[in-house]
């Protein structure tokens, strides 16, 4: 018999702390497959930035190990982790003189075989990119005169254009009006069915980790809460208990199974 394949990415007993908080993180243990779409979700300071940099390996664990495809991450190169792990930042930046088609482009800086010079390869992997994202009718405008909304676009078009097998994405709809938040996950969910990317998104937004993700990971004050498809982890009790607050469950006009998480009143607890 062929043997399986080795999870996209897994960590294993993952723990990570800061000077005056050595033990914040962990332990945590995950397996995301190929095609999957992981959601971090949790109040604030829960972890899920700082989770979300160790799957980079922008930083190591301090106890445990993080393995992408069967390899420890942290013995990868910069440039083989660039080749397969994207990561999208929760603010990145947007103040400089550049066009967005030049943004997209740089997604290809870990695989350029002609040094500073893009390749006609290039061109056409950033135009799909441009096109997956609905960002290529302002390819030639300057990213600062962009929205919000389109600027995030077209650093997720950057991050699709490194072609990576992982997407990891840092609140990537924060402060974006409800039309671009559906449209972000829309893209996200079009290219883990379509494609078989790997993402792993972190969100303040459970309705949004409902309806657009396969897995969700609940993490509280840096430890996990629970795990699992949506339906099991993102339930009124669960999430009621982590942020103090009194949830319910609505269901859609006519379909049942599309529900929506809303809150009904602050718990004593979440006063305090």
């Amino acid at each position: 018999m062929t043997p399986e394949p080795p999870p996209m990415l897994e960590t294993i007993g993952v723990r990570f702390g800061y000077p005056a908080r050595p033990s914040f993180l962990g332990p945590i243990d995950l397996s995301v497959d190929k095609g999957d779409c992981w959601a971090i979700v949790g109040p604030n300071g829960a972890g899920k930035s700082t989770l979300l940099r160790l799957i980079a390996g922008l930083c190591r664990p301090a106890i445990g190990r993080a393995i992408f495809e069967g390899n420890d991450l942290a013995q990868m190169t910069p440039r083989a982790r660039a080749q397969a792990i994207a990561f999208v930042p929760q603010h990145p930046p947007t103040d400089f003189d550049l066009s967005v088609r030049d943004i997209v482009l740089m997604g290809r800086f870990p695989h350029r075989s002609m040094g500073l010079f893009e390749s006609a390869s290039d061109y056409r992997i950033a135009d799909l990119a441009l096109e997956v994202t609905e960002t290529a009718a302002f390819a030639d405008r300057p990213i600062a005169t962009l929205s919000g909304g389109e600027a995030q676009r077209v650093h997720v078009a950057a991050a699709l254009t490194q072609q990576p097998r992982l997407l990891l994405l840092d609140e990537p709809t924060a402060s974006l009006d409800l039309q671009h938040q559906l449209a972000i996950f829309e893209i996200l969910r079009r290219r883990a069915c379509d494609t078989g990317l790997s993402v792993v998104v972190v969100t303040h937004d459970v309705n949004l980790a409902s309806h657009f993700c396969s897995h969700v990971l609940l993490l509280h004050a840096g430890k996990p809460v629970a795990v699992g498809p949506p339906g099991e982890v993102l339930t009124p009790d669960i999430l009621g208990r982590v942020y103090g607050v009194e949830l319910e469950l609505l269901a859609s006009k006519g379909d049942s199974d599309n529900r929506w998480v809303v809150p009904v009143t602050i718990s004593k607890e979440g006063r305090g």
